[in-house]
């Protein structure tokens, strides 16, 4: 007697809608609102004829303060620092940096985004000067926690010569009210030990806050994508399934 046995065939194939096209235009869209990174600001501090503690350089979209100092005499100076990175001519200045870190003094500036713009602050770098009694460490901080945590730390050199810090790594994320970042010092030996800066730059990047009528129309065509997608694997038909094969045993 013959025993049959059939081949279950394969469960029907459906159709699917492919997401690529969804996914470029989220893409397309999160892109077109920022720029290229740059510096966002810079203060330099003016010509030794002239010096100034207004920022030399804005980005367009943004404004600032003027650069200020909480305690210690700060004022822009008249000398020409021998700082071979920078632009020479005035500085700024304070003392009153002893203390325990983040330190009872501290350099600060505001930047405020126009209407519409966000901003996005990356790196900090500034050329400094720190007396053999001046500060030996520094702390970056910003009124977006109300100046409670670092957003970056380094250390100073005192040996009364100009130095460079180079690009001190920060994330904000994005900003699109009035943010005021300060440079706190700590750990001077004496209150009459300096700290001057120089050629202070921000970068980072800006572009337009995503209005709600853009990113509401971005996920519409989402939502209209998912829901065409939906509807054609439920009224695809399914595919044939394959003819039973039935394999005779002796």
């Amino acid at each position: 007697m013959k025993s049959v046995c059939f081949a279950r065939g394969a469960p029907p194939r459906r159709s699917r809608l492919p997401l690529a096209p969804i996914v470029s235009l989220l893409i397309f869209a999160a892109a077109a609102a920022v720029r290229a990174p740059g510096q966002l600001v810079v203060y330099s501090f003016g010509p030794t004829a002239a010096p100034t503690a207004a920022a030399t350089f804005i980005d367009p979209g943004l404004s600032a303060s003027v650069f200020s100092g909480l305690a210690g005499g700060a004022g822009t100076g008249t000398g020409t620092p021998v700082f071979t990175a920078g632009s020479g001519g005035g500085f700024f200045s304070a003392s009153a940096w002893n203390g325990a870190a983040p330190g009872p003094n501290f350099f600060e500036f505001t930047i405020t985004p126009a209407a519409g713009v966000q901003f996005t602050a990356t790196a900090v770098s500034f050329g400094y000067r720190a007396t053999g009694s001046g500060p030996t460490a520094f702390a970056v901080r910003a009124s977006l926690d109300a100046f409670a945590s670092d957003l970056a730390t380094g250390t100073f050199l005192t040996d009364s010569t100009w130095h460079d810090t180079g690009a001190v790594a920060l994330s904000t994320g994005a900003l699109d009210t009035a943010t005021t970042f300060r440079i706190y010092a700590s750990g001077a030996s004496s209150s009459l030990g300096t700290l001057r800066v120089d050629d202070l730059a921000l970068a980072g990047s800006i572009g337009a806050v995503p209005e709600p009528a853009t990113w509401g129309a971005v996920l519409g065509v989402a939502a209209l994508s998912v829901a065409v997608r939906r509807r054609r694997l439920r009224s695809a038909p399914p595919s044939p399934a394959p003819p039973e094969r039935g394999n005779a045993a002796g």
